[in-house]
């Protein structure tokens, strides 16, 4: 790990818990329901945006950590985090409900397991 910033084990954690955070906004709701709900659509934003920049963060300062887990799909996380970011005003609200009800899900299991498994110590 190179010195300064989030630990690995912190930014694995930051991912589960904006994860877990954007679960709250989607839960009990259908993609139709979230269309029309902007302040939905603003938390999942953030929660997305949040995930996406610790992915990045894990890109940049341990390598070798996403080099062995490209189940994870870091890069993606973090493309994501920058077309919210920078795109904000052009966001396809279908493709950020797919992101929030699909694969941040899907990270965040992923996530868990490898916490337990003790990486990131």
């Amino acid at each position: 790990m190179k010195d300064g910033g989030r630990s690995l084990r912190q930014l694995l954690e930051s991912i589960a818990l904006w994860g877990d955070r954007l679960a709250r906004f989607i839960d009990g709701i259908q993609k139709e329901d979230f269309a029309g709900d902007e302040l939905r659509q603003a938390g999942v934003s953030k929660c997305v945006e949040a995930i996406g920049e610790a992915s990045g963060e894990i890109l940049r300062r341990h390598e070798s950590f996403a080099a062995a887990n490209p189940h994870l799909d870091l890069a993606e996380a973090y493309r994501a985090r920058n077309r919210l970011s920078h795109g904000y005003d052009t966001i396809d609200w279908r493709i950020l409900w797919d992101t929030a009800a699909i694969y941040v899900p899907r990270l965040v299991t992923d996530v868990r397991k490898l916490l337990s498994d003790g990486h990131g110590d």
